[in-house]
């Protein structure tokens, strides 16, 4: 029972620790956030807006963060919206070194540190992928990941992760795929 209770505890311990700092990309659609594009939406002329995220950060408050972001180059970003006076002093809106004039207080799970304005430029000829890496130069030296720093102190800065597990974070005209399930795979799952 012991050596149960000390498993649970460390699986407990581990996905919580998983699940914390890591940044995402999404755009909102009908109120629900995606992170994708599928190929039908992809014409040439097409605005729209893609929103850098934060989840379950281990900090009450951001002060800024930094990442680089490898676009597809069929997609332009117009223009960058910072909450709190946010200011990029990273030089362009795919290498964001963000710091703001206020703090961004931590009230829910997903935290908007940026909402970049793209306009597609013209139809990808495949699916592409939007990359994170870390930004240039780096506050981490050795992370090429993205980067936060705490709101109420700045000199504490915090390595992230990607939600999805790897640093493709966004499928611009890509097709999601959908599985059909029959019951004997759903059975299989348990055997």
């Amino acid at each position: 029972m012991k050596r149960l209770l000390t498993l649970a505890l460390a699986l407990l311990v581990a996905g919580g620790v998983m699940a914390q700092d890591n940044f995402g990309m999404y755009r909102l659609v009908g109120g629900e956030y995606l992170d994708y594009i599928p190929m039908e939406e992809c014409d040439a002329g097409t605005a729209l807006d893609l929103i850098v995220t934060l989840h379950n950060p281990t900090s009450f408050s951001i002060g800024g963060f930094e990442v680089g972001i490898d676009m597809p180059s069929q997609l332009f970003v117009l223009n960058g919206v910072f909450p709190n006076g946010g200011t990029n002093f990273g030089g362009s809106f795919t290498n964001l070194l963000v710091g703001y004039m206020t703090p961004i207080p931590v009230q829910t799970d997903i935290i908007t540190l940026v909402t970049l304005n793209c306009l597609i430029g013209s139809t990808p000829p495949e699916a592409l992928y939007v990359v994170y890496h870390g930004a240039n130069p780096p506050s981490i030296p050795g992370h090429d990941g993205p980067v936060y720093a705490d709101g109420v102190n700045p000199d504490i800065l915090v390595p992230c992760g990607y939600i999805n597990g790897t640093p493709n974070v966004f499928l611009f005209g890509g097709v999601v795929a959908v599985e059909n399930q029959t019951w004997t795979g759903v059975k299989n799952l348990f055997d």
